[in-house]
């Protein structure tokens, strides 16, 4: 049995991209996927979602639960790429080979917030802790670990990987912060308070690896009908920026932190203690106390520091492994096993 994983997201075409790889990956077992208002609103979060299961595994039956319409307590505030709205025909232009979305399932009678707080407390009734991954605002979460309980979460929880915040990089929602912390600081403040162990991918990591046309050209031409309708939509999304990323291409956010789940050799990550701001003035902004490079991917034992922050990112091993988890798919959704690659965390030299 692989990792099991509950995925919170706001698809979002790189959310979209971490739900392909990890529905593709032999050792990650997805058990759940909590649609949150963030890029776009909560129900086309849920549609795209669901689209995207269907589209990678026929007959999929990976349950997607209804999050939250907006954070705990300020208004939504919505993506940048909100336009792009439902992942449909307009856009991808292959109407008659798309799959139909009833192929996904829903879960109406249970919200994301219950299903993961559920999961939660099964998890530590078994004494098999299952990991989160984090790919919009925290909100769910925060509320799930709020009703299954500090006990339950501790016991339960392996581990918090996410994608958010911004230290050296500028925000890309507001000069001083990230969108995910910026959608709800309030939530991502309790889940850093936690104490539960949290692997964080900034915007300082995450605007290293992008996907330019010529990506998207191969994985159009070898990726099947998968890859056909992620390049379509990810060149619909327009996310290049030169001048911001010093360089061509689109990032592809949300990829990474599932990516880490299963070839953690791709990043360089530090032992650190995370801050949120919550006033009005800089709500979002993450601040953080660094210390040592990361030795052990998963666990927090030995360090007073109860966090991790991705630095670096090995975009060319990270591209390369995102292809082949689409060509599987493309071949009747069979699953593929990530191979290692060159080593960013066994490097010696000293980054403090």
């Amino acid at each position: 049995m692989g990792k099991r994983i509950f995925l919170s997201s706001d698809p979002g075409i790189d959310d979209m991209a971490a739900i392909l790889f990890a529905l593709a990956d032999r050792d990650i077992d997805l058990i759940g996927i909590g649609a949150v208002a963030g890029n776009v609103s909560m129900q086309t979060a849920l549609e795209n979602a669901r689209f995207t299961c269907a589209l990678a595994v026929p007959s999929c039956k990976v349950a997607c639960y209804e999050g939250s319409s907006g954070p705990l307590l300020r208004e939504q505030i919505y993506g940048a790429h909100k336009a792009l709205g439902l992942f449909r025909d307009h856009l991808v232009d292959l109407e008659s080979s798309l799959p139909a979305v009833e192929a996904g399932v829903d879960n109406a009678e249970n919200s994301a917030a219950l299903a993961m707080a559920q999961a939660i407390r099964d998890a530590a009734a078994m004494g098999n802790p299952i990991t989160f991954v984090v790919t919009g605002p925290m909100t769910d979460l925060a509320l799930a670990m709020k009703l299954a309980g500090k006990r339950a979460c501790l016991e339960g929880i392996e581990n918090i990987v996410a994608m958010g915040g911004a230290f050296e990089a500028l925000g890309n929602r507001a000069p001083y912060a990230e969108m995910n912390m910026l959608s709800d600081p309030h939530a991502a403040r309790m889940v850093c308070e936690s104490g539960i162990a949290l692997t964080l991918f900034p915007l300082d990591a995450t605007w290293t690896c992008r996907l330019t046309h010529r990506d998207l050209d191969q994985i159009a031409r070898e990726a099947g009908l998968v890859g056909q309708v992620f390049a379509r939509l990810f060149r619909a999304s327009d996310r290049e920026n030169p001048e911001l990323y010093g360089g061509p291409g689109g990032p592809v956010h949300d990829l990474l932190p599932v990516v880490w789940l299963v070839a953690p050799e791709l990043f360089l990550t530090r032992r650190s203690r995370i801050s949120v701001a919550t006033g009005p003035e800089l709500a979002g902004h993450t601040s953080r106390v660094r210390k040592k490079i990361c030795s052990d991917t998963s666990s927090n034992e030995g360090c007073t520091l109860p966090h991790c922050i991705a630095e670096e990112v090995n975009s060319d091993g990270i591209r390369a492994l995102f292809l082949d988890h689409l060509k599987s798919l493309a071949q009747t959704g069979r699953r593929t096993k990530s191979n290692k690659h060159q080593s960013l965390t066994n490097r010696e030299e000293d980054l403090q």
